[in-house]
């Protein structure tokens, strides 16, 4: 049997947070992606989830990724400060103005210290020009390592915090 790695050790933790919330009704995972890029040997694992209470408004996808050289240092030098990058994507069911999306950022930046870069998408169908999706993602700057099990809970906690908010603020739009 093999050691796990940091990845495969916080990747376990995130689902059973995440899973233990849908088995109590809380949230409903929607997706969940865990790819291997086997010619660079980079590791993404994504996770997608609503509240159970609004399941045709927001959605938040937690995303994990590491690379070939946290791999290398942890099992070839055996370095145990290896981290992962961490981000959160809020995906909108419809066209979010700016504003509410800039407001939605200081709430988040309220609840949490880490330093993140938000990147807003929108994405118009080429079949359908009815069909726009609207997104904004918090990459965070820092590597999260094992010993930030904390932070990763807390940046769970505000996840939904933050999708209680959007579902709100959209819901007054209406």
């Amino acid at each position: 049997m093999f050691d796990p790695t940091a990845f495969d050790n916080m990747k376990v933790v995130i689902e059973g947070i995440l899973y233990d919330k849908d088995l109590d009704g809380e949230y409903s995972i929607i997706d969940r992606n865990d790819f291997v890029n086997l010619s660079k040997m980079d590791r993404l694992f994504s996770i997608q989830f609503k509240l159970k209470e609004n399941l045709n408004a927001t959605s938040c996808k937690f995303s994990m990724g590491t690379t070939v050289n946290d791999l290398y240092n942890e099992l070839i030098n055996g370095n145990t400060e290896v981290g992962c990058f961490i981000e959160l994507e809020f995906f909108f069911p419809k066209i979010i103005e700016v504003e509410l999306i800039q407001r939605g950022l200081l709430l988040f930046q309220n609840k949490t210290n880490e330093s993140y870069i938000p990147i807003h998408n929108m994405k118009q169908s080429i079949f359908d020009k009815n069909i726009i999706e609207s997104s904004v993602c918090l990459k965070f700057i820092n590597k999260m390592t094992e010993d930030d099990f904390e932070k990763i809970e807390e940046l769970i906690h505000i996840s939904e915090i933050m999708l209680q908010w959007y579902d709100e603020q959209l819901i007054k739009e209406i």
